[in-house]
């Protein structure tokens, strides 16, 4: 007997499995099971995962997303890792809007507004919007742990021309690092740079 919902170890399995190369399926297609019925498919799929998640082929995984966006219309991560898969084809525009979908259902799914945000900056030449520099923030908001996120956010700050938001974020940041983080010399220098960007500009 199956259930319809996935576990969030499941969903970890299969993200596992989708970063083993699951992003082949937009390049072979759909998988062949003969004539099982998708009731049996899905539930040989549902037992790959828990005992084999690494023998998954890109198409397998692709059909359990598929299923898992029916038998769970309102959850995030189906249509985040369609996203993951679709960015790794090198197809950022169809990406992007597999992360929205994620976000509609979610807006505060963390590696979504992550996945988005990058997807903005790719698709912007490497500069940070507006629309990102927000995501990213949101991100950082809600997980300290994102601490690149976090320093894109500040970036986006800066790139607009807010050196003393983008300098206080900064600092906000490096204040949460551990004493023996290496990340703290980066952002020290990070931040001088920006007071100095700050003293140089003209007065408004």
């Amino acid at each position: 007997m199956t259930t319809s919902l996935m576990s969030r170890s499941n969903w970890l399995i299969l993200g596992g499995a989708l970063a083993l190369g699951a992003a082949g399926y937009f390049v072979f297609g759909k998988p062949g099971m003969g004539d099982l019925p998708m009731s049996l498919r899905q539930e040989a799929l549902a037992e790959k995962i828990r005992t084999d998640p690494q023998s998954l082929s890109a198409a397998e995984t692709l059909s359990r997303l598929e299923q898992a966006i029916k038998d769970q219309p309102t959850a995030p991560e189906p249509h985040f890792f369609i996203g993951e898969m679709l960015r790794a084809q090198n197809r950022p525009d169809d990406a992007l809007r597999a992360y929205q979908s994620a976000l509609r259902r979610n807006p505060d799914y963390v590696p979504a507004l992550v996945a988005l945000s990058d997807v903005l900056v790719e698709l912007g030449g490497g500069a940070v919007s507006a629309d990102a520099t927000r995501l990213y923030a949101r991100a950082y908001e809600l997980d300290e742990t994102q601490v690149r996120a976090g320093m894109f956010a500040a970036m986006g700050a800066a790139q607009a021309g807010d050196q003393a938001k983008a300098e206080q974020a900064m600092r906000y940041i490096y204040a949460r690092l551990p004493e023996d983080d290496p990340r703290r010399e980066r952002f020290r220098a990070m931040i001088e740079a920006i007071g100095e960007q700050g003293a140089a500009a003209p007065p408004q």
